[in-house]
């Protein structure tokens, strides 16, 4: 009996473990969206706050989809070679990239006030970190 309750026990450790590692349960990790979606929700997101009509809104979604996808793919093949440094400077080039076709679609004071809401809404203070309140 005390053997089968220290192998439960241990296959449970080993359980959670595995799920701690990849990032899974309804709280570890930050899931990842595939491009599509990420492209839709974020093109939504833009759409509600910087009042794009419905043709900018199709632009856009399709400038974030097709930049999603080339990241992912760069991303795939640093991750492999462990480039940490290719890693940030990819991550940086796709973000300038994507904003110069942004800045294609906006008007002006769309333009703005993407400027203005990137800023407030770094990829820190999405995660619910870097708050001063």
């Amino acid at each position: 009996m005390r053997k089968t309750v220290i192998l439960i026990t241990m296959l449970f450790i080993a359980i959670i473990s595995l799920q701690a590692q990849r990032g899974g349960g309804q709280r570890g990790g930050a899931e990842r969206q595939d491009p599509e979606t990420m492209a839709k929700q974020r093109a939504e997101t833009l759409q509600e706050k910087l009042g794009l009509s419905d043709e900018q809104h199709k632009m856009t979604y399709e400038a974030i989809f097709q930049n999603q996808n080339k990241m992912r793919d760069k991303m795939r093949a640093l991750m492999a070679d462990r480039n940490r440094e290719g890693m940030r400077s990819a991550t940086e080039e796709s973000r300038k990239n994507l904003d110069k076709k942004l800045k294609e679609i906006f008007n002006e004071k769309q333009w703005l006030a993407y400027e203005k809401w990137r800023k407030e809404n770094t990829p820190t203070r999405r995660r619910g970190g870097g708050k001063s309140d």
